[in-house]
């Protein structure tokens, strides 16, 4: 018994030394593999029970391979950004198909590259999955990940189109999508901080009204860029305001305070043309209660004028017999009755026996004045009566301080008759520009009615834009909203001929911050030249010093007023430091200018970072995390089932597997651009050989000698 079980004891070793030769086969052929882990085989022995004291009964020997699944492999540099390794515990979830996955696996080999699709695939033939991100839209049970200060979510656009929030400890081919590469466009980034750094001059060499402008570069949604003008105006010692013009493709622009409401310090808006306007076409604007329409005509039939509403006034004020030291105001000006004329403003009356007379010389002198500072055109003139009582004007006439008070909206050149609140443009022969020009004074004139007199500078309410085809409108009330609607604004081929077309709206001003209130100023300064406050405010008031700024626009972007986009936070400096702006003695110097917002952008490539989150990079500048990898988990990682291409599957020995986001409870984190090498040391493997050779060597001949003491049994017989 004892010589044949010998024999197969010989036979044992023979299996179990060819078993860890296969072993060392296996390791030495895949030196090379990426992510490869190495197979040493153990041994254990097969005992037969004996049954006698006096004679051994063999038993042999068994292979016992054991997988080092479990163990690190070395991480090598590379310059493919998206090659992946893991340090530490954990694999990459992988599976055979992109979206249609039959299966899901797990591996080392992170040998990803892009694929004809766009999708990440190693040399195994499986794609890479995680979790996509997207911009988090505030819903409590989604799964949060904050990147630089923003917050992003674990989710997707379904086939529907709707967000499906993931489950991030699921692997299934819901909770776990594919990278791919292909889908990410351009991009472009809005401005959603702007911060200025400014000396505003100080000391009463600076007279009060003193200007001063910074122009900051902003983008909007879709990557265009703009000039946001500011201008600084100087109202008392050591006590500024400021405004901002909309920028071109803007409907509106609102400079807001630092409390958590956004109280409305300024706000303005903006109209861009692009061609005159068709004969007869026509806008309305509603501010200070009223609705003001806007009409565009070739005739005087087109052009319904606008009628005073107290020309027996007017007719007091022209009157020959109470005519010495009777004033009107037109447009801001005052013009005097007097017999001693020594001022431009003066309506020198000498010699005059008739109202007639007056009202002659009255149109003269009005149409000089204007004529030399804004540049000819008709002004005002009489409707011919000669009574004084028929005048019209292009500017608003206000209370006369004797003689009564004439006061009437604008209009232009024309003799006719409608209603209130309607002006007329004449548009015969007129290029574009001064077209503009008209409105701009009409628009003007129309708030002046509404709001009054404007503080100085800026001295109007609106107006043509400074070399642009542009008109510019200002906020003056604290309780209705700036309504424009030009939905009736068409040029000669029935298109829009401004910009910003249809009907939209300006909010109020807010009464605690108006900007129109001289004593409400934007920024105070301290005796040292540091802020003190801004919109009225301190440190105790609001700790926070950024103010807001809101942008509705026209040209096809978000609006960025925190609804569609978020609005730009103006960091103007904290209060008692002159780390923004500061007023100390010199002339106006801008000491810095940032912002962060970037024009469109294509996409150049992608980064990994240790938390696994894939950043795609644009040649604009700008980063975007779109993608999250997973690192999963198992109990026993030596029990997993090895698969064709250098993966694994899960089994009932391993356990389940638990995901988690890299370098967190315990998982290993991704090291980018590398590539985790195989855990085969060849020298190792070579002397294992050696043992292997020499043990199945050992085997065999324990098997001849068998056979040879089998022989000498058969030959006794003989």
């Amino acid at each position: 018994m004892s010589l044949y079980g010998a024999l197969y004891a010989g036979v044992s070793g023979l299996a179990s030394q060819s078993s860890a030769m296969g072993a060392i086969a296996d390791n030495v052929t895949n030196v090379n593999t990426t992510g490869y882990k190495g197979t040493q085989t153990n041994f254990q022995t097969l005992v037969t029970k004996q049954v006698s004291s006096t004679k051994y009964s063999p038993g042999g020997v068994q292979s016992a391979p054991r997988k080092g699944i479990d163990v690190q492999g070395l991480l090598q540099a590379t310059t493919s950004s998206t090659d992946m390794g893991i340090s530490g515990g954990g694999f990459f979830v992988v599976s055979d198909q992109a979206q249609t996955s039959s299966g899901f696996a797990y591996t080392r080999a992170g040998s990803f590259k892009v694929d004809k699709d766009g999708y990440l695939k190693n040399v195994g033939g499986y794609f890479l999955q995680g979790w996509p991100l997207e911009n988090w839209d505030g819903t409590a049970t989604a799964a949060q990940v904050p990147v630089d200060g923003n917050i992003y979510m674990k989710s997707y656009k379904n086939s529907s189109g709707d967000t499906y929030y993931m489950n991030d400890n699921a692997v299934d081919s819901v909770n776990m999508q594919p990278l791919n590469l292909q889908k990410i466009g351009g991009t472009a980034r809005a401005t959603s901080t702007l911060a200025i750094g400014a000396n505003l001059p100080g000391g009463t060499s600076v007279a009060v009204g003193t200007t001063a402008k910074t122009n900051a570069l902003v983008y909007d949604t879709l990557g265009n860029s703009h000039n946001l003008n500011f201008t600084w105006m100087k109202r008392a010692q050591n006590s500024w305001d400021f405004e901002a013009v909309p920028p071109e493709g803007a409907k509106y622009v609102t400079l807001d305070d630092q409390s958590s409401v956004h109280n409305t310090y300024f706000a303005a808006g903006r109209m861009d043309f692009s061609s005159v306007p068709a004969n007869g076409s026509s806008m309305t604007m509603g501010f200070g209660g009223q609705t003001y329409t806007f009409r565009f005509g070739t005739s005087s039939a087109d052009m319904p004028e606008v009628a005073g509403d107290n020309s027996a006034d007017l007719s007091g004020f022209v009157d020959a017999a109470t005519n010495e030291g009777n004033t009107i105001e037109i447009n801001g000006v005052t013009f005097k009755l007097t017999s001693s004329a020594t001022a431009d403003t003066d309506i020198d009356i000498t010699g005059l026996t008739t109202d007639a007379e007056v009202n002659s010389r009255l149109i003269d002198t009005v149409e000089s004045y204007f004529d030399s500072h804004y540049g000819a055109g008709n002004y005002i003139k009489d409707d011919g009566s000669g009574s004084g009582t028929g005048f019209t004007t292009v500017f608003p006439v206000t209370a006369g301080t004797v003689g009564g008070a004439f006061s009437a909206p604008a209009n232009t050149d024309n003799n006719g008759s409608l209603g209130t609140n309607v002006f007329s443009i004449d548009i015969a022969g007129k290029s574009l520009s001064q077209v503009l020009d008209q409105l701009g004074r009409q628009v003007n004139t129309a708030q002046a009615l509404a709001f009054g007199a404007p503080n100085t500078p800026p001295s109007t309410w609106g107006g043509r834009v400074a070399g642009e085809n542009s008109i510019l409108f200002r906020q003056g009330s604290t309780t209705d909203s700036l309504t424009v609607d030009t939905s009736a604004l068409l040029n000669s081929s029935s298109n829009s001929a401004v910009l910003q077309s249809g009907a939209w709206s300006i909010e109020a001003l807010s009464s605690s911050v108006n900007g129109n209130d001289a004593t409400k100023n934007a920024v105070t300064f301290s005796g040292d030249g540091s802020v003190d406050t801004l919109m009225g405010k301190d440190e105790t008031d609001e700790p926070d010093p950024r103010l807001q700024i809101k942008i509705g626009w026209a040209n096809g972007a978000a609006d960025m007023d925190g609804s569609e986009s978020a609005a730009i936070s103006l960091f103007l400096g904290n209060y008692n430091s002159k780390d923004g702006l500061q007023q100390l003695a010199g002339d106006y110097q801008l000491n810095y200018l940032s912002q962060n917002g970037n024009k469109f952008g294509n996409f150049s490539g992608v980064s990994i970072g240790e938390d696994g989150i894939v950043t795609a990079q644009f040649d604009n500048g700008v980063t975007t995390p779109i993608f999250m990898i997973p690192v999963a988990s198992f109990v026993n990682p030596n029990g997993m089932e090895s698969m064709t291409g250098n993966v694994f599957q899960q089994t009932d020995v391993s356990g389940l597997p638990t995901v988690r986001e890299a370098g967190s409870a315990g998982a290993g984190t991704i090291a980018g651009a590398s590539l985790e090498g195989s855990t085969v040391d060849l020298g190792e493997e070579f002397t294992s050989m050696i043992t292997t050779q020499r043990a199945y060597s050992a085997a065999s001949k324990i098997i001849t000698t068998a056979d040879d003491m089998l022989d000498e049994l058969v030959n006794i017989k003989r």
